[in-house]
């Protein structure tokens, strides 16, 4: 009698077993997605949403994503290194916060390279980081899905306005990573590298007097609190990158990955149209804010490309195969 409820009790516990296991398969996928950025840049962080819906539903609900916004896991100078070791799944890093681990990414804001946006998705879309960036990634265990053109870098000022290069003389500045760094040095400013986040304060504070971001930086963080001149020139780009850490990526199904493919791609174009139209919009929502906005002419803009020559020069002496990059991008764009 023993032997049999003993025998009952197996089949009991291995029926269980068997049931708990398949249920298990069942089971969602979680991606971990960070990204410093706040819901407030609409057109950076609506698309990173939509990538997700997309997947989720493509996917009938085999992945489930935990999505984290405004820094709440990691800052945009810890995003990289987090995703690298894989205490995230995936994040939208900004490419220029990467120039002193891997420089190729510095081609974005290169002064003057792109005059739109759409220009600039052009040669992503092209196959631009297919050059070697890529790959780079991929050496720091990052797997790229998509590239998409972030919106063009503006000079914002606190106290003074700035019309040419001599107006960047003897200031202190905030700025994004090693490309912007020495365009502000050429012109006889003091750079210091920060993130977004820390611009407000920086500003505030008089640690900066004026800073080179995006429209949107501005109205998301509020800049038009803390500087009173805005000088629009277009001068320089970046990339937001959408990446998976390359052994959560690896250990994906096959399905799931030609899903995500299909959203990185969604995702990028997403981006751009969104991009258009708020740009259209950020001029006049700055001089409703009591912000002084100049519009550069042509011939001022002639005298700051003149000027960031010597920046295209410096890059190249960093990146010995960063012709290709150029000359790709002047037959795609």
């Amino acid at each position: 009698m023993n032997r049999t409820r003993l025998s009952c009790l197996l089949i009991v516990a291995a029926l269980v077993f068997s049931i708990s296991a398949a249920f298990a398969k069942d089971e969602p996928i979680e991606i971990v997605f960070s990204t410093y950025m706040p819901t407030s840049y609409p057109y950076l962080v609506q698309p990173l949403e939509d990538f997700m819906a997309y997947v989720e539903k493509e996917t009938g609900g085999a992945v489930k994503f935990k999505f984290f916004h405004s820094g709440q896991l990691y800052k945009g100078k810890e995003e990289f290194a987090a995703l690298e070791r894989g205490d995230i799944d995936m994040a939208a890093p900004n490419d220029l916060y990467l120039t002193g681990i891997i420089p190729n990414t510095g081609i974005s804001n290169l002064p003057f390279l792109w005059e739109t946006p759409a220009s600039m998705q052009k040669s992503l879309d092209a196959g631009l980081w297919d050059l070697g960036i890529n790959d780079k990634f991929l050496e720091h265990n990052v797997k790229v899905l998509g590239r998409a053109a972030g919106g063009p870098y503006q000079i914002y000022a606190k106290g003074f306005s700035v019309t040419s290069p001599a107006e960047m003389k003897g200031q202190k500045w905030g700025v994004s990573g090693s490309t912007a760094s020495k365009a502000i040095e050429l012109m006889e400013g003091s750079p210091t590298t920060m993130s977004s986040g820390e611009l407000y304060m920086a500003l505030q504070r008089g640690t900066i007097n004026g800073c080179t971001r995006p429209l949107i930086t501005g109205l998301g963080r509020k800049l038009y609190e803390v500087v009173d001149n805005l000088s629009v020139t277009n001068m320089a780009y970046f990339t937001c990158v959408l990446a998976i850490n390359k052994e959560k990526w690896d250990s994906l199904p096959a399905d799931v990955q030609e899903v995500m493919i299909e959203a990185g791609k969604l995702r990028d174009q997403q981006q751009l149209a969104m991009l258009e139209e708020f740009m259209a919009d950020a001029v006049a929502q700055y001089k409703e804010k009591g912000v002084n906005v100049h519009i550069a002419t042509p011939e001022e803009l002639g005298v700051f490309k003149e000027a960031m020559i010597p920046v295209h020069e410096w890059w190249l002496g960093k990146v010995p195969d960063g012709k290709k990059y150029l000359d790709f991008i002047e037959e795609n764009h």
